[in-house]
């Protein structure tokens, strides 16, 4: 059984999120389709994205 997405089908997939977290108030920006865009197709994980944003943050404000 072949899983991989087309590339339609993940644009589609940001672009439901992206229109969710509008609702919010909070659309995405393209860094975050970008990093959203990896995940998906395997090139990251939520995990090594996350990890990535709390290091930055502990640079900018220590601990």
């Amino acid at each position: 059984m072949n899983n991989k997405q087309t590339e339609k089908e993940i644009q589609e997939k940001i672009k439901k999120v992206d229109g969710a977290m509008a609702q919010e108030g909070m659309p995405l920006t393209k860094e975050l389709k970008q990093k959203l865009y990896k995940c998906i197709i395997g090139e990251s994980s939520t995990e090594i994205e996350r990890r990535k944003i709390i290091e930055k943050y502990r640079r900018i404000y220590g601990q």
